[in-house]
Formats: structure tokens, sequence, C-alpha cells
């Protein structure tokens, strides 16, 4: 039997590399779960529970986001051909743009669309190498590349030291912000700016 594709983690997948196909960037693998894993906690910003995103993550020793759904919807999106690959390197195919049109339409991923548009919109203001620094800065993707093991993100031990950043962040931004790019740079730059003095992932947005 084959086994059933996440369809969050399609839709993801597929609107990251429709986005940043319109930016002229191809993404691997690897910096699309960065984008998605950014997405995901957006909507921790906004509240949203992790268990509503429809999938999970790990952390891997390079400290890099993964998830195994992910990996499965690009394959299935590339052998159906709504992805393009050269190399190792995404983009969007005239089909694939066309699916994820109607796929936008579908009320099931309208609430996903603001954190994805959110995380694909940093790439915007800062380098997409600079934003995959960043994320990899999360507390808990930094301690994995410190202990050299895989680990479950986003348990109840991540969160909470999600929320202490996200909490300073909601007192300077508001919680109500226009677009989720805002929140998603200020605090993509603060976890370079504490790596960049040395100091702690955990303590507060200055």
């Amino acid at each position: 039997m084959v086994k059933a594709v996440n369809p969050d983690a399609s839709f993801d997948h597929l609107f990251v590399i429709g986005e940043l196909s319109k930016a002229g960037q191809s993404l691997n693998l690897g910096e699309v779960q960065i984008f998605i894993y950014l997405a995901c906690m957006l909507g921790l910003y906004d509240g949203r529970p992790v268990a509503k995103w429809g999938y999970s993550f790990v952390a891997t020793p390079d400290s890099s986001p993964f998830s195994i759904e992910l990996l499965e919807a690009s394959d299935s999106l590339i052998a159906s051909g709504l992805v393009a690959t050269a190399d190792e390197f995404m983009t969007i195919s005239e089909r694939g743009q066309k699916e994820l049109d109607r796929w936008e339409r579908l009320t099931r991923f309208a609430p996903r669309v603001p954190y994805l548009r959110g995380a694909t919109g940093a790439a915007v203001a800062m380098p997409l190498s600079v934003v995959k620094e960043g994320v990899e800065l999360e507390p808990q993707l930094h301690n994995a590349r410190a202990l050299q093991h895989s680990r479950h993100l986003l348990d109840d031990a991540g969160i909470s030291q999600i929320y202490r950043h996200f909490q300073v962040l909601e007192s300077s931004l508001g919680k109500n912000v226009p677009d989720y790019m805002i929140p998603a740079v200020v605090w993509l730059s603060f976890l370079l700016e504490q790596d960049d003095q040395g100091g702690a992932a955990g303590g507060g947005l200055r």
C-alpha cells in the first residue's frame, strides 16, 4: 500500500518553493525545511498550538530542523511534476503554480498562509543564508548542535524558551502585526546579535 502524503506538508512545501521561485531563488530540501520551521514558530508567536501545525520536527546534529513528512511531500511533488529540480535545488513548475493557486483557495490551508508568507518574506529583508543561520540559532536547534544528537523540537521545554523571547517581542511589536515578516526578521536579528556577542540564546530581547 502506498503511504499517503501529509497534505499540510505538501501545501507548505509547494508554497515556500512558489514564493521563493517568484524571487528568482531555488532551494534545496534543507532550506525549505528551515523556512517552514520558521513559519511554525511564527504560528507560536500568534498563539497557534504546535499540535495544530499538522506534523512535527526533529533537530539533526548539524542543528537543522527536519520533518519526515516534508521529505515525503518533497518526493511526491517532484514525482508529480509540480516541483522542478536541477541537482538538489528546486523551483515550482508551471503546473505546480496552477496547483498552488488552487490549493490557496481551499479553506483548509488558509490559516497557514500568513505564517508561511512571513517566513518566506524574511528572505526579502535578509539573505537566505542569514535566515538559515538565524533559525539554526533557535535555542533547541542550537543545543542540538552543542550536544551532537537528534531531539524532538518544540516540546514543552523548548516552547517555554521561545515564548520568553516572543513575550518581549510582542511587547515591542504588538500581537496583531500586519505582516509576520516583521517579527520573523526582528527575532532572527536578535538571535544573530546574541550569537555575535557570545550571549546565551535564552536571554531577553534588547
